[in-house]
């Protein structure tokens, strides 16, 4: 008649209980991290409530307008633009703005912005001076431009980089970038022509 035999008290325990136990452990543990970092990120985002902002070309003007024989233009821009930051909690400062005028991507002019501050449920106006000198068009900005010609209208696109500090309440996120097109922008050569407001793109 067989035996059994007891298993002694002090035996050493299963290693693999072990492992299983630590591998639960740290799980759980690896759990509670991206639990807390979800519920952080998700009242920071309800307490901010980001808008995005909101951009518009309230005039665009064209003098000293030259477009000669060998397809080279010159002519000064003068764009006013606005912007609308419908945030309660979220405010921008600008630390560098670049306005750019362009026709089927062809670089026309280009000059820097102000810098802008930017504060909670702010609107703010402001204008750029582009200076074009003797740009050489080509294809379809060149088509364009003997097209608008005798309309006294050029057909542009205006074109934003900024870099700025994101502030909300005592939380910052320090250099974001944004970038704005306004697409067919019709400059005026004549300021008592009315002007027909034009609503941007704006990515943040």
């Amino acid at each position: 008649m067989a035996i059994a035999k007891r298993r002694s008290a002090n035996a050493e325990a299963d290693p693999w209980d072990a492992h299983s136990y630590m591998m639960t452990w740290a799980s759980s543990i690896l759990l509670a991290i991206i639990f807390l970092i979800v519920l952080g990120v998700s009242i920071i985002w309800l307490t901010v409530h980001p808008r995005q902002l909101h951009y518009t070309v309230e005039n665009a003007l064209v003098s000293n307008f030259n477009f000669n024989q060998s397809h080279l233009v010159t002519a000064d821009f003068n764009i006013s633009l606005s912007t609308n930051n419908s945030n309660h909690r979220v405010s921008f400062t600008y630390e560098s703005m670049e306005v750019s005028a362009k026709s089927h991507d062809l670089l026309l002019a280009s000059a820097a912005g102000p810098a802008l501050v930017q504060g909670k449920d702010n609107f703010t106006e402001f204008a750029v001076i582009l200076p074009s000198r003797n740009v050489e068009l080509q294809g379809p900005a060149l088509r364009d431009f003997k097209e608008t010609e005798s309309s006294g209208d050029v057909k542009i696109d205006v074109f934003i980089e900024a870099r700025v500090k994101f502030n909300a309440m005592h939380w910052k996120q320090d250099h974001c970038r944004i970038q704005v097109l306004c697409g067919e922008v019709e400059a005026h050569r004549s300021p008592e022509k009315a002007f027909q407001q034009t609503v941007c793109d704006v990515e943040l």
